[in-house]
Order: C-alpha cells, then sequence, then structure tokens
C-alpha cells in the first residue's frame, strides 16, 4: 500500500491545478478530429522541460486518460472518432445520437470510461510486477495474429458485408505498406513523392471519416436538429442502467486490462474486441449498429481500462504498451528518469504521485466529462453549413498539424473523397482505417518472425505452432464464421452483388496485385504480395456470389450539389501553399457556409461573415499559438 503514502502529494495546489487543466483540455481536444492521444502527449512534452518531473508527468498523464474518453464526443455526435481508440464507439453512438438519444449516449461514454479507468489504474497500482513478466510472452508472431484478429473482428463488425470488410481490411493493410519498409528500410509503391514517407494515421483517419461524413451532410442538405429530436434522460437514470450493464463494463474492462499489457497493441483493438465480444454473448444481437447502449459501454470501458496496464510494461521494462505510452516514455527520459526498478525506489515519490494522479484524473475526466454532455444540444442545433465548414477546416489544420507537412492534408482530402465514393458501394471506413493502423504492427511482426523462423522450421511452423497462436487464430477464425453465420441467419449473403462493386474490387485488386508482383523481389515485398493474394481470392470469390443474389443497390450521388464544396477542397489543394492556409480556410468557410445556406440575403451574409471570423480566431489561437503549427501564410495571414 506504499502508493497511499503518496496521495496527498496530487493535491497541492499546483499538482491539482495542472491536472485540471490538463484534463479539461485534453477532453475538449480529444473531441477535434486528428488530435489523438498519442499527438496530445507529444506536443505536451516540450511544455514539461521547465516543470518539475511530477508535474510534467501529472500533465502527460491527464492528456493521455482524458483524450481517449474526449475522442468519443465527436464518434457520438459526428460519426468521426477523435482518435483511433473511438472507431468501435462511432458504430452505436452516432446511431444513438440519431434517435435523439446523443446525451444519454455521451453520459454512458463517460462513465463507462470512468469505471475501466479506474480498473486499469487500480491494475498499474497492485499487479504491476507480476503482469510485467506476462507482457513479455508476447513474441513477433502473437502480435502478428493480433492484428490480424484486430482486422477481421472490424471486418465483420461494421460492414453489411464480410467479404467487402474483409477486402477492405487487407486494402488497409496494403496501403499501411507505402513508403519506407521499417524493418528492411526498401522503399515501396511511391507512386508520388507525397508517399514517400507512407499514409500518416492521423490523415487517413481524419480523412476516412471527416469528409465523407461532410459529403453526406450537405447531399442530405438536412439540419441535424432535424435528424435529431433530442429526448431528456436524467444523469441518475443514465448512470443507474450503465451501472446495471455488468456484463459490459466486465467484458470491456478485462479486455482492455489484457490487450494494455501487450506491447504495441493500443486502444483500438482493445475497444472493438470488446465490442466483438459483448455482440456475440448479447440478447439483443440485433439490437448491434443500431444503437445499442452495451457498445459503447463495453468499447468506452475497454478504451480507458487500456490506459493503466498499458504503462505496465512501460515503467518495469521500458517497453511501451501502446503508442501513446511509447511517447510517454520520452516525457521520463527527459526528466532523467529510465524505466526499471530505480523508478519505485529512487524516484518513487515522483512515480507514485503520477500513478496517483490518473486515479484522480479519471474522476476529474467524469465530472467535467458530463457536464460536456449536456452541451451536446448546441451541437446539433448548429446548421449543416456551419458544421460542414468547420469540419473541413479543423480537419486540414489537424492533419497539417501532425508533421507540418502539406502532403499529408492532400492524401487526407484524396482519401476522403474516395470513401465517399466507395461509400456508395457498400464499402465503409472503418476496416480500412484500422488496417492501417496495424498494418504496421502486423508487417514489422511479420518481417521480424520470418528472420527468426529462417533459422528454425520455416515461417509455417513459427507462426502457427504454440498454444498462445493457435488461440488467436481460433479467434481470427471464430470471428470470421460468427460474422458469415450473421449474413446467412439474415438471409442476407452475400451483398457485394452489383456488377459495378464485382468489378471495381476485381480491378483495384488486379491493380495493386500487379504493383506488388512487380515491386521486386526483396522480402520487403513478401508482406503486400500476400496482401494481394488475399484480395484477389475475394474478388474472384464476390464475382461468383455475383450470381448467387442480385439484389443490391448502388446508391447514386448529387454531383451538382456537392461540385462547389469539392471545388472548394481542389482550391485548396491547388493554392494552399502559395496563397496560405488562414487566407484559404476564410475564403473556404465563407464559400460554403453561403452555398449552403438555407437564406442568400445580406443579413445572412453578415452572419456568416461574422461566425467566420470568430471560428478563424479559435482556429488561429488553438493551432498557431497553443500549438505552435507554423501553417503556410500568405503576406500577413
Amino acid at each position: 500500500m506504499e502508493f497511499l503514502n503518496y496521495f496527498s502529494n496530487v493535491f497541492t495546489f499546483g499538482n491539482i491545478l495542472i491536472l485540471i487543466l490538463g484534463t479539461v483540455g485534453a477532453l475538449l481536444l480529444g473531441a477535434a478530429p486528428g488530435l489523438s492521444p498519442t499527438m496530445a502527449v507529444a506536443l505536451l512534452i516540450p511544455f514539461t522541460f521547465k516543470m518539475s518531473p511530477e508535474q510534467g508527468l501529472i500533465m502527460l498523464g491527464a492528456v493521455y486518460t482524458a483524450t481517449v474518453a474526449g475522442g468519443a464526443i465527436s464518434a457520438i455526435l459526428l460519426k468521426i472518432p477523435g482518435a483511433p481508440a473511438n472507431i468501435a464507439t462511432v458504430m452505436d453512438g452516432y446511431p444513438m445520437a440519431q434517435k435523439g438519444k446523443s446525451k444519454e449516449a455521451l453520459h454512458y461514454c463517460f462513465i463507462s470510461s470512468f469505471v475501466g479507468g479506474v480498473i486499469g489504474i487500480l491494475v498499474l497500482i497492485f499487479f504491476t510486477p507480476l503482469l510485467a513478466n506476462v507482457a513479455l510472452k508476447f513474441g513477433p508472431s502473437h502480435m502478428f495474429w493480433i492484428a490480424i484478429f484486430g482486422v477481421t473482428v472490424i471486418a465483420t463488425l461494421d460492414s453489411n458485408s464480410i467479404i467487402k470488410g474483409l477486402f477492405s481490411g487487407a486494402l488497409g493493410l496494403w496501403l499501411a505498406t507505402i513508403g519506407y519498409d521499417s524493418v528492411l528500410g526498401v522503399e515501396r509503391f511511391v507512386f508520388n513523392p507525397i508517399f514517400s514517407g507512407g499514409i500518416n494515421i492521423i490523415a487517413a483517419l481524419v480523412g476516412l471519416f471527416a469528409i465523407p461524413q461532410v459529403l453526406s451532410m450537405l447531399e442530405k442538405k438536412q439540419e441535424l436538429s432535424d435528424q435529431f429530436q433530442m429526448e431528456k434522460k436524467s444523469l441518475f437514470q443514465s448512470m443507474k442502467y450503465n451501472l446495471s450493464r455488468f456484463k459490459a463494463l466486465t467484458i470491456g474492462s478485462i479486455t482492455g486490462v489484457i490487450i494494455g499489457l501487450i506491447p504495441g497493441a493500443g486502444g483500438q483493438i482493445a475497444g472493438l474486441v470488446s465490442y466483438d465480444q459483448i455482440k456475440k454473448v448479447s440478447k439483443n444481437k440485433e439490437n448491434f449498429g443500431k444503437g445499442e447502449p452495451d457498445g459503447i459501454i463495453a468499447a468506452e470501458s475497454a478504451n480507458n481500462a487500456m490506459v493503466g496496464p498499458s504503462l505496465v510494461p512501460l515503467l518495469t521494462l521500458g517497453v511501451p504498451g501502446s503508442p501513446t505510452a511509447a511517447v510517454l516514455l520520452g516525457g521520463l527520459l527527459i526528466h532523467g528518469m529510465f524505466p526499471g526498478p530505480n523508478l519505485f525506489t529512487i524516484y518513487a515519490e515522483t512515480t507514485w504521485t503520477f500513478i496517483n494522479s490518473l486515479l484522480v484524473a479519471q474522476f476529474l475526466m467524469l465530472i467535467f466529462g458530463l457536464y460536456i454532455s449536456g452541451l451536446a444540444k448546441y451541437v446539433i442545433k448548429t446548421p449543416v453549413n456551419y458544421m460542414a465548414a468547420a469540419i473541413t477546416i479543423l480537419a486540414i489544420f489537424g492533419t497539417y498539424s501532425v508533421q507540418h507537412n502539406f502532403a499529408d492534408v492532400m492524401v487526407m482530402l484524396f482519401l476522403g473523397v474516395s470513401m465517399f465514393f466507395l461509400s456508395k458501394f457498400g464499402f465503409t471506413a472503418a476496416p480500412i482505417v484500422l488496417g492501417l493502423i496495424l498494418g504496421p504492427i502486423a508487417e514489422t511482426n511479420f518481417s521480424q518472425a520470418k528472420i527468426i523462423a529462417d533459422t528454425q522450421n520455416g515461417i509455417f511452423d513459427y507462426l502457427t505452432m504454440g498454444p498462445l497462436n493457435l488461440t488467436i487464430i481460433s479467434l481470427c477464425i471464430l470471428s470470421i464464421i460468427y460474422g458469415l453465420l450473421t449474413e446467412i441467419k439474415k438471409k442476407q449473403m452475400i451483398k457485394i452483388n452489383k456488377l459495378s462493386s464485382v468489378v471495381l474490387v476485381l480491378i483495384l485488386s488486379i491493380l495493386l496485385a500487379y504493383a506488388s508482383f512487380s515491386g521486386g523481389t526483396s522480402e520487403a515485398y513478401i508482406f503486400p504480395k500476400l496482401l494481394s493474394t488475399v484480395m484477389i481470392i475475394l474478388s474472384f470469390l464476390s464475382l461468383v456470389l455475383y450470381f448467387y443474389n442480385k439484389n443490391e443497390k448502388i446508391t447514386e450521388v448529387d454531383i451538382k450539389k456537392l461540385s462547389i464544396y469539392l471545388g472548394s477542397l481542389l482550391l485548396f489543394l491547388v493554392f494552399g501553399e502559395l496563397l496560405g492556409f488562414y487566407f484559404l480556410a476564410v475564403l473556404i468557410f465563407l464559400i460554403i457556409c453561403y452555398v449552403y445556406s438555407e437564406k442568400k440575403n445580406k443579413k445572412s451574409i453578415f452572419y456568416n461573415f461574422l461566425i467566420t471570423l470568430c471560428f478563424m480566431i479559435f482556429i488561429y489561437f488553438l493551432f498557431a499559438i497553443l500549438l505552435k503549427v507554423q501553417a503556410p501564410r500568405f503576406f500577413l495571414f
């Protein structure tokens, strides 16, 4: 019970002030598209240079835990995950918001995050030495299969067709191979210089979720307040119901703890696996994807339960349990604190104060998160033209802020527009995004496994031998079988039947296979070749199934209605660096607000200009002053 000796340190004036500011700021930043927990922690590390070690770590820890929960705000209200960890939350969070239950959904989000977060931190406090040994048992082969399992789960959950879902997941994994191979250092598939650094995950996340959502909003041109009729439900009722969902909370928390211990896995896998598990054991399977509270409860409790355990291998062994924990390692090192036994002996006061602050941060996150939930009605009432313009500008600046690279913005907009058209053929963004996220994990561990296997009995034996490998492989197979049985039960096997869908999949898989097999004989091309082969098989399977059932409807695109918006994106791509981000952002915001406004008179023009000015002042303060983002400028701005 050593941690109790240092608990009072958290409540000194300086420490508690930093903890409150870090938590509130992180909740708001987490809701902004592109500002992931990893990025938020990385951006704040320089600010900790002049702080004491414990204050610096308290700030980073508060931001870590609160941005994970904050990312659910935009996931629920706008169908845009604030971070990769919130992908699973979209599946039932947004449908609940469409039913007018956005406040209730946000209640479940923060209450579940609190429960999972507290359990995760308690695991960190009481079981650190024991669980550190468990984390070491996961080798390259196990991490490879865990990544594949994550893709199969999302492919079967977030898609109308398992064939489309698996194809999308494989496509995401293939896209992740663009750029330099992380093990061999070989450059691959750099068709244009903008791809030389590969596809940035944040750019892909923002583009694939935010831009299609904006295009969909403008195409339908229906106010959010018309779509979402708010229903009133008290906090007490939400809390009572949330805590009664013991099964969802237990599955989410346990899954989060286990995934958190696995080095490099991250919250995105925790949320998806817990969502998959609660759906399989639920009596109301048909409600998932339509606004089932258990889906939010399991996903969000897992996301935050992952935070504490992800620090176990970091603090004891120097092996981060998540990408954000890897950045947090830098925060330790710059203060001269190295992972290992010394953290709990020489630096015991700083370490335990930091861990205790994570526990207190859960309570602060709950209090302020529930308060923010009450403000959801203001987001819902925002006119579509303002919402579309704001999301677009936030997406552009958020993407650019990650690497200060205009190529990321180009990739983000290209992927976003492409995903909008793919969605008309029944494809969904989540499997592609998760494939991009898990691609580096899968390929790096596959390459490492091959290097090890070449000295033993070969890659097949190495990847398939051992109880842990066989267990994870079985989970992958069961996940696919479950998806197939679900489709057969619904009598919708298989909805990739429209000839245009089949041709699209076939052409795309052939092009990627050609690029993979003509790239060279280097071992760096083995993984892309495997993926393109899988896509070829899936495309031919879809061709066979085309003759089995021909009832899919392809939704038409109203190009005329979207032409002004698409033209404004093209304007930014062509002149963004020349005329400056802020100048073009003002112009694009005004164009979108005016063209897609219901009223076009002098008064509305004045209001549009005023709102544009206020929003751009906020953007300038957030990115130029607070985050120190040096975006291209035109003269003064």
